[in-house]
Formats: structure tokens, sequence, C-alpha cells
């Protein structure tokens, strides 16, 4: 399905739900080490 496809057609559909994946990591893993740091 998403073959060889994703760079020609779809890429900014793709490009836009790479960046919001991206951006939920990049909250937990601040999130996480905001819990770290308040433990200590």
């Amino acid at each position: 399905m998403m073959g060889g496809y994703g760079m020609m057609g779809g890429a900014g559909v793709f490009g836009l739900l790479f960046t919001i994946v991206v951006l939920v990591d990049l909250i937990l893993v601040g999130v996480w080490l905001w819990q770290q740091v308040s433990k200590k």
C-alpha cells in the first residue's frame, strides 16, 4: 500500500503525521524528564 508511493503522492499527509508523532514523542519525553527531576 505505502510502498514507494509515500514520497511521491502522499508526502504532505505522511509529513503531517510524522510531525505529529514527533511532537507527541517530544512532549512525552519532556513529561518523563520533568517527573525524573521532580523526584529529586
